[in-house]
């Protein structure tokens, strides 16, 4: 169960433009996993402007990013050792102009290369994204997004603003808009009165869904302040997929940072209803007349253990309703107590089995080492023997 934790928690996948950026956040905030989106997508925006690619192609390559932290004055010497080396990275802005140091973008696949040029260089060092946003003025980051974004204004590009990925999700994935977003794509064009007369809504709401679904590229609006679709029903579904995913995923890591929060995992086979916007979940030791549900609105819910399970929170302080069968108020419980009465004796046994399968892979891996070392060493033997022979 930690496990899985740590992986929601510990790597964040975001797709931006096509592509799929995967970065490791550390013991970072949420508010500095947003402004790690915003920056890459920034970087990313000025790329297009100015003709270049290597952000684009270190993303592309998949996997984790890395910072390497060096002293401004050996920039020189740095480009030169990186060429040499057949290094890629894309430059990062300084966000802190006090420290004398620069800091550049590269994949983990280059690190035993970079770990050559360190030894090259007069300072330097290895430092994940979350460690550069720490070392980073604030003030001077967001002035920083702030340029870059102004840059992309006038660009001629469909996204009148750079949106955070975070912002895409929590938008895309609402259920009004992404039911909006599947209608209007299917038109050729479409109105603002349209959306509001469709979904029975106020044409002010109705702007403001529209004018989202062309932040996110997925309308463009025409001269007569009409809409036409830039993407295709497909093309839409999948995108409300990615941002979901993301959701979930950012979801997880501001659940990670609450100490109020209990982590618990759920088996998907105590899913017994769901809605477009809540499963409805047995919980464990409870079943037949007295078996007792809890409903998990989705937003809260992350997929593990390959689609096999669920993983949610139950806030320690919170009232829950506890529902029968027939989905009637039965009671209620708090979270402190259901996760003691409850979840923690699954978690246990979870964390159990685990650790016994974590000391079984161990000893296995000590004995394959051991039956490596006995054969070289019968090996060596064999041809001194061999050798001795006249």
């Amino acid at each position: 169960m930690a496990e899985e934790i740590q992986e929601a928690v510990q790597i964040i996948r975001v797709a931006y433009d096509g592509i799929d950026i995967a970065m490791k956040i550390g013991s970072g905030t949420l508010n500095q996993v947003k402004k790690a989106f915003d920056l890459i997508a920034a970087l990313l925006d000025r790329e297009k402007l100015a003709g270049k690619t290597n952000m684009r192609k270190l993303l592309l390559k998949g996997g984790d990013l890395q910072v390497l932290q060096f002293a401004t004055g050996d920039m020189e010497q740095m480009e030169k050792l990186a060429k040499k080396y057949g290094i890629l990275y894309s430059a990062l802005p300084d966000i802190n102009k006090k420290d004398g140091m620069s800091e550049i973008l590269f994949h983990t696949e280059a690190v035993p290369r970079v770990n050559m040029m360190l030894q090259k260089l007069k300072t330097g060092r290895i430092a994940t994204i979350d460690d550069y946003l720490k070392n980073g003025d604030e003030k001077e980051l967001d002035k920083v997004l702030s340029v870059l974004k102004g840059r992309k204004k006038g660009s001629g590009s469909l996204h009148t603003e750079t949106l955070s990925e975070q912002e895409k999700a929590d938008g895309l994935s609402n259920g009004l808009l992404e039911r909006a977003g599947l209608y209007a794509v299917e038109k050729t064009d479409i109105s603002v009165e349209e959306i509001s007369e469709k979904f029975n809504i106020t044409t002010g709401q109705a702007g403001e869904i529209l004018e989202m679904l062309e932040n996110t590229g997925v309308l463009k609006r025409t001269e007569e302040g009409r809409y036409q679709p830039v993407i295709d029903k497909n093309e839409f579904a999948e995108r409300i997929s990615r941002y979901k995913e993301i959701s979930g995923r950012v979801q997880a890591v501001s659940q990670a940072q609450n100490k109020n929060l209990l982590d618990i995992s759920i088996s998907k086979q105590l899913i017994a209803e769901e809605n477009d916007h809540a499963v409805k979940t047995r919980i464990p030791g409870t079943w037949g007349e007295n078996a007792r549900y809890l409903w998990i609105e989705k937003e809260k819910v992350t997929e593990i253990h390959s689609g096999k399970s669920i993983l949610t929170s139950l806030d320690k302080d919170k009232e829950y309703r506890l529902y029968s069968s027939d989905n009637r108020v039965a009671g209620t419980m708090n979270g402190g107590q259901l996760y003691e009465n409850h979840y923690d004796r699954v978690e246990a046994e979870v964390r159990r089995r685990h650790a016994e399968a974590k000391q079984k892979a161990e000893a296995q891996k000590r004995l394959a080492a051991a039956e490596r070392k006995a054969a070289a060493v019968t090996g060596k033997l064999s041809a001194s023997a061999g050798r001795r022979l006249p």
